[in-house]
């Protein structure tokens, strides 16, 4: 069965404006919502000059959930490398979630310096990444299971942590990778798998088989099936220009800059002026740019068919509410199950 997600970036429109677009996502029967957790934005304005935007998750979370009925919402995703303790994070999530029970995610991370770097951290390199962030979901689990919990790790300790609000189980914990370490997390850790840009041949190949290995490593009776699956589609659409659906993609071009994921370089504006150099061209090659909703279906079939249960579009559109019309007659009527619910 498959379900849909919006995606709310908060860095390319305002926190009110992804208030606006996370109410109309509940109207046009989406079943999650996600938002992204960075310090800085991915670019430092907008195609039309405009400043970026650079609002917090966390403030953004309770507002966008008192908003919606059923949505249910979470972050896309966050960091445990240095400026959160995980402590913090199942804090704030075991508010939400009494709050607002069944309704809230986690999603966890490698992270980037945009995160780290402008609060005077230090980004390590990516084994120690995988290590925190292994070590912050045990913590965040122990501190929903257990009480006055003690912990001593490598990265992060406890003293006799508890939390008094609260379910006793943790929210469903996404781990997102790009490649095999976090998958096979995903399948040791996590209730679910997210990717991004990753091809449904690479996924079939090499990230769902480093899931399916983290699963064999736990010790948890399960398989790929039972956690949930998701891909995170970059779209943008408009009925009569491509050019139009193009023209707000532009300043995502940084993010097809692998060394920005790989360098501690978390200045917006540096990343920009590099992405300006990629031709728009290779957008298209990546992201789902159109003015034919098949083009939404047909990319959504092929990531259903590679074993995706959970689509999550980031709409650049031009105009939301028409995307989401689109969505709702066309796309979504195309999927058995669209509609069925919950993480």
């Amino acid at each position: 069965m498959v379900r849909f997600g919006w995606f709310a970036s908060l860095e390319e429109f305002s926190p009110a404006e992804c208030l606006r677009q996370v109410e109309l996502a509940a109207e046009t029967g989406f079943d999650t919502a996600w938002v992204n957790d960075h310090f800085h934005p991915w670019f430092d304005h907008l195609a039309d000059g405009s400043p970026a935007n650079g609002g917090n998750c966390w403030a953004w979370l309770p507002a966008a959930l008192e908003r919606t009925d059923d949505l249910v919402i979470g972050t896309g995703v966050s960091a445990v490398i240095h400026r959160y303790h995980p402590a913090n994070v199942a804090h704030q999530l075991a508010t939400l979630a009494d709050l607002y029970p069944d309704r809230i995610f986690l999603g966890l991370g490698s992270g980037e310096a945009l995160n780290e770097s402008p609060l005077g951290l230090p980004m390590p390199e990516f084994g120690e990444c995988a290590r925190r962030t292994a070590e912050s979901v045990r913590i965040i689990r122990a501190l929903f299971e257990r009480e006055f919990v003690d912990y001593d790790g490598q990265f992060w300790s406890l003293d006799e942590a508890n939390l008094y609000t609260g379910p006793d189980e943790a929210p469903p914990i996404y781990i997102a990778s790009n490649g095999p370490t976090f998958a096979r997390m995903a399948g040791d850790l996590g209730d679910g798998y997210v990717t991004v840009y990753e091809s449904p041949d690479r996924v079939r190949e090499d990230l769902f088989p480093a899931v399916e290995r983290g699963i064999e490593k736990s010790d948890r009776n399960e398989s790929l099936s039972d956690l949930d699956r998701s891909i995170h589609l970059h779209v943008s659409y408009d009925p009569d220009s491509e050019t139009a659906a193009l023209e707000p993609c532009l300043p995502w071009r940084g993010t097809m800059l692998d060394i920005f994921f790989e360098a501690d370089v978390a200045d917006p504006r540096t990343i920009q002026r590099h992405g300006d150099m990629v031709d728009p061209n290779y957008l298209a090659d990546r992201m789902t740019i159109t003015t034919d909703p098949q083009d939404i279906i047909d990319v959504t079939s092929e990531y259903v068919d590679a074993g995706f249960d959970h689509i999550v579009y980031q709409s650049h559109s031009p105009d939301q509410e028409v995307f989401c019309d689109v969505l709702r007659t066309e796309v979504f009527p195309s999927f058995s199950g669209a509609m069925n619910g919950g993480v």
